[in-house]
């Protein structure tokens, strides 16, 4: 009898870690988990920590970042390397970007922006 319940209750905690452990490997919504590089020209945002990268094909990203101190690299060539990201509502409505990434690497390729 013991031993029946023993095996119960593990069988429960068992079944239980199964569902915890696939909320927790779900997606963010506004992460779409692609690694983009982006290459271009850094210039400040409309925000603090926002800034936008004029690509060299055109392309105008906005980049959010987070403790990376992207500030000392405005006006410089830059690769910034990071994951796609949906707009926000706030973000659609301010225009300037058509895309959107969330930095995690920074390499700067040149002291200024190519004209």
């Amino acid at each position: 009898m013991n031993r029946m319940k023993t095996m119960s209750v593990s069988a429960l905690f068992f079944l239980g870690t199964l569902g915890l452990g696939s909320a927790y490997a779900a997606p963010s919504a506004h992460h779409m988990t692609k690694a983009t590089e982006i290459t271009g020209c850094l210039q400040q945002g409309p925000d603090a920590k926002e800034y936008l990268i004029q690509a060299t094909d055109g392309t105008t990203w906005g980049v959010n970042e987070a403790d990376m101190h992207m500030n000392n690299y405005v006006g410089k060539t830059v690769t910034v390397s990071g994951d796609q990201m949906r707009p926000t509502a706030a973000e659609r409505t301010d225009g300037g970007a058509s895309h959107y990434l969330q930095a995690r690497d920074i390499v700067v390729e040149s002291q200024s922006c190519q004209k």
